[in-house]
């Protein structure tokens, strides 16, 4: 199981490196002064970004739908 989150990880690491910057030069830069280095920080760090953004489309959500019952 740990090899297959890590690899994963790493991949999306990659990914997000290689599709924000579109050379290779630049997305080894950003690997090694951002992420030490390892493709499975990047990877980290982007899908704590994912869940961040998705408790604020709850936390939105939520929040509407109390001022909608409260409000109606």
């Amino acid at each position: 199981m740990r090899n297959l989150s890590e690899a994963i990880l790493v991949r999306m690491g990659k990914l997000h490196l290689y599709l924000r910057h579109k050379g290779t030069e630049e997305a080894q830069q950003e690997l090694h002064r951002k992420y030490e280095g390892q493709y499975r920080n990047a990877g980290l760090v982007l899908l704590f970004d994912l869940f961040m953004a998705l408790a604020v489309v709850v936390v939105v959500a939520v929040l509407a739908g109390i001022l909608y019952l409260v409000l109606s």
